[in-house]
């Protein structure tokens, strides 16, 4: 047996847009962080080797055991 739903354009686009953001949403969970070296950090924020290295060490950026900084470490230093 077949449902027929009556809906105005409005609460279709809103629903369509809810359950898209639901996808992206779960697609980011399910990815694994991107990883940098402290090499590739200091080129992106335009700062010395040492200085990220020195950040790393205390604790201001995290990164992994290996020393590998993941892509949100980056975003949270960056906003404060």
């Amino acid at each position: 047996m077949s449902t027929i739903i009556l809906t105005t354009k409005e609460e279709l686009k809103k629903e369509i847009i809810s359950a898209l953001t639901d996808f992206e949403i779960q697609k980011k969970k399910n990815k694994p962080p991107k990883l940098y070296t402290i090499n590739q950090v200091s080129k992106q924020l335009g700062k010395a080797h040492t200085t990220i290295k020195k950040l790393v060490q205390a604790g201001v950026i995290r990164s992994t055991k290996s020393g590998l900084i993941p892509e949100d470490a980056i975003e949270e230093y960056l906003k404060g």
